[in-house]
């Protein structure tokens, strides 16, 4: 019988190690269940705006709200990300590097199985979000004898939303997972991605600055430019990008994350 390569038995390894601790298990239940349940928490939170008869009456944008829970979703991804890899540190990531001498085929590995996960846990957490939040919008008024019905699981825009913050979850995992590796402890390395994700937005709020400033912060902020890709109406969100262009900066974080725990992990634990 043929022995499965050495790629197949690092991912089924690390596959083992996700499993078979409950807290990881619960981890990524929490993804989606703070997914929904803060997404039907906002549905249920909003009244339908009353504006003057033939006067312009913009509503919020119900398809941020209802996916809103990626706030909270995104820590439990990057707790998932952050201890596969630096949970190992320092005694047994000796052990799987010996039994696993290919330090890529360790990352790509790790990588792998937590956007796995996360995929999953994601994935039921954005159907449940737009489930349970616009269910909860409806109840509130938001329908088409008020003029602002919930947007239709169809519209093109909504669906965007769901793939991007889908998307959006699984870059921040690859964010964790890079720097993990770069940061080796898991507590130091959870910080480190919580503090880049919601420290730019954290300074916004407490520091004044003009427009341009704020919105050159924005572009560059991780998590206030991926999010961009939430937004339904055109010229809102979180930061004055495209959709996918804010994405594109967080890919960059990503990258430069896994580059960087990629170089370390030849070197350092070689």
């Amino acid at each position: 019988m043929k022995r499965p390569g050495t790629r197949v038995r690092a991912l089924r390894a690390e596959w083992t190690k996700l499993v078979t601790v409950p807290g990881q298990l619960w981890t990524l239940a929490a993804v989606a269940a703070l997914m929904t349940g803060v997404g039907a928490l906002a549905g249920a939170a909003q009244d339908p705006p009353r504006c003057p008869p033939h006067a312009p009456c913009p509503g919020p944008d119900t398809t941020a709200l209802t996916l809103s829970g990626v706030y909270l979703a995104q820590l439990a991804a990057v707790m998932v990300a952050v201890a596969l890899v630096s949970a190992e540190y320092p005694r047994m990531m000796r052990v799987t590097l010996a039994a696993h001498p290919g330090r890529t085929g360790v990352l790509a590995a790790k990588a792998a199985v937590t956007l796995a996960a996360v995929l999953a846990a994601g994935a039921a957490g954005v159907a449940g979000a737009l489930l349970a939040g616009r269910a909860a919008l409806t109840a509130r008024g938001f329908t088409a004898a008020s003029g602002h019905p919930a947007a239709a699981l169809t519209d093109p825009a909504l669906q965007r939303a769901a793939l991007g913050t889908l998307l959006y979850l699984l870059l921040v995992t690859l964010l964790g997972t890079g720097l993990a590796a770069v940061v080796r402890h898991q507590a130091a390395a959870a910080g480190t991605v919580t503090g880049l994700l919601y420290g730019p937005y954290a300074l916004t709020l407490a520091v004044p600055m003009s427009g341009r400033v704020l919105h050159d912060v924005q572009k560059v902020s991780p998590m206030t430019a991926g999010l961009a890709v939430q937004a339904t109406p055109p010229g809102t969100g979180t930061a004055p990008l495209g959709p996918w262009t804010g994405l594109a900066v967080l890919a960059a974080y990503a990258a430069v994350a896994l580059a960087a725990g990629w170089v370390l992990l030849r070197r350092r634990d070689a």
